[in-house]
């Protein structure tokens, strides 16, 4: 909790009247914007040459800086900027932990963000001299931002910090798995790596390719390659092998370049996108969810991109950085996981979505509902239905799920959980409320633990109803279950209960 004495607040007028506004329209992103420039240079703001608040300013003004950056991004926590700004802003006030600890909580929200991780290994690079404990860090980035499209500041980076310490083992080591990556600069990295290839010796020779690799590949041994030829042709047949590989991954290039020109722009803006933004999105995502390439590696076929969730990840957390308002993309990315019955995954994303949501925007929470019955987490399921419930009342869809999840738990109780709910509707004589919830009589044919006897009764208790729903339902009962010789074996008979759990 942040202590401020407002009296120590300079343009104390003009700073509350913004925060007012901020606080009476808190997802007025514009609002919040300018309150934190107004807050940056709340001490000069009304001079002609405005300065910045910075390290020699006041406690209170530094205070009053934290504070904002921090309510925004509560608000807003997938603004990939304004955590960058909140953790340079710590660092400025000469707080290193604190800009540390930002940049960790920033990429826990957003652990594929490229410009995050730019950005905190800049600060690392910066200041710490620990070359262990800087190269843990440039693989924890590459481990989840490597397949950005335009990771190349990245990876240029990465692999000049791997020159500058010498680090010549590693550095052949990551062009070596770059060049399998479709990358928008994938051009420099290959030549980087053709290089490499042409300037090998016996010692980096082992760096670019296994001893297996040497003898199943090649017929090779160590041994043989202390004859020059033996080595020079090698190095002829690794380039001719990797240029397989190139034209392989250049291929992949190109076709993911015709969704990224269209994106390129989209990123860090705020607002609506348009039909065409969206469809793309939606296109790109699907183009890589189905990718199965294949190379021919003699007589053996081996996927080079193949239900890659490293690269699905990477693409949903761009997407989704500018689209988290849809809850379209946040159930595809669901449905993704839940295609390999990863339920805890499925979940996840889903919690993710509700917190970026409005409680209005309510698909989401039906599709975790929908979720948890599936992995038979029932009560997890009723009580989300029941919250909802308590928000809508008069929800038809939400009550229709309530009683879905009923009748795993107690298919008893369904019957009259159904009448209870038409005879509470009807008594608060609001007509289309009324035949809105007379869908439920339809309902009432799809549970099996109501016999066709008790059907019936309920249909005669209510016979006085004309709306659509009604006589829908009476006529399907009818033609299927209240002819002359149904098949009773079609329904199960009073007294019997279908229980699935």
């Amino acid at each position: 909790m942040v202590d401020i004495d407002l009296n120590e607040i300079p343009n104390k007028g003009l700073w509350l009247e913004a925060a007012k506004k901020v606080a009476e329209h808190p997802d007025d992103d514009k609002s919040w914007l300018s309150f934190i420039n107004l807050t940056e240079y709340l001490p000069s703001i009304k001079q002609k040459n405005k300065i910045e608040v910075n390290f020699f300013s006041k406690r209170a003004e530094k205070q009053l800086v934290i504070l904002a950056y921090e309510n925004f991004l509560i608000n807003f926590p997938f603004r990939e900027i304004q955590w960058v700004q909140y953790a340079q802003w710590h660092f400025k006030f000469s707080n290193l932990n604190k800009s540390i600890a930002t940049f960790e909580r920033a990429l826990k929200i957003l652990p594929h963000s490229l410009i995050i991780w730019n950005s905190y290994l800049d600060l690392i690079l910066e200041t710490n001299f620990d070359k262990d404990d800087v190269l843990y860090h440039f693989e924890r980035a590459r481990m989840m931002i490597s397949y950005h499209y335009r990771s190349s500041s990245f990876f240029d980076k990465y692999l000049k910090f791997l020159k500058d310490n010498s680090l010549d083992k590693e550095q052949h080591l990551l062009l070596r798995r770059i060049i399998e990556l479709p990358l928008h600069e994938y051009l420099k990295y290959f030549q980087q790596f053709l290089l490499l290839i042409e300037n090998a010796n016996l010692d980096t020779i082992k760096f670019l390719i296994s001893r297996k690799d040497l003898e199943t590949d090649f017929n090779l041994t160590w041994i043989d390659l202390l004859d020059e030829k033996k080595f020079y042709k090698l190095r002829t047949d690794l380039r001719k092998k990797f240029t397989d590989v190139f034209i392989t991954t250049q291929y992949n290039a190109y076709k993911f370049y015709e969704f990224e020109k269209r994106i390129k722009i989209q990123e860090n803006q705020s607002g609506n996108l348009n039909r065409l933004q969206l469809l793309n999105w939606k296109s790109y995502i699907e183009y890589v969810e189905n990718l199965n390439l294949k190379g021919v590696n003699k007589e053996k076929e081996i996927s080079l991109i193949k239900n890659n969730t490293l690269h699905i990840d990477m693409l949903y957390s761009r997407c989704l950085t500018v689209t988290s308002s849809y809850q379209y993309f946040w159930i595809k990315y669901a449905n993704y996981y839940l295609n390999y019955n990863d339920f805890e995954a499925a979940e996840k994303i889903l919690l993710r979505g509700i917190y970026m949501n409005p409680v209005t925007n309510f698909k989401l929470r039906l599709r975790l509902i929908d979720i948890y019955i599936l992995s038979r987490d029932l009560a997890k399921g009723k009580a989300l239905i029941l919250e909802l419930l308590l928000l809508f009342p008069d929800n038809l869809q939400f009550f229709c799920k309530l009683v879905e999840i009923e009748h795993f738990l107690n298919p008893q109780g369904v019957e009259e959980m159904i009448v209870n709910k038409l005879k509470e509707v009807q008594g608060k004589r609001n007509l289309a409320l009324e035949e809105e919830f007379d869908y439920l009589f339809l309902e009432l044919l799809k549970y099996s633990s109501i016999s066709i006897t008790r059907i019936s009764s309920i249909f005669e208790r209510f016979k006085d109803k004309k709306s659509y729903f009604y006589v829908k339902a009476f006529t399907q009962f009818n033609k299927y279950y209240n002819v002359k010789h149904y098949n009773e074996a079609t329904k199960i008979p009073e007294g019997w209960l279908c229980e699935y759990f």
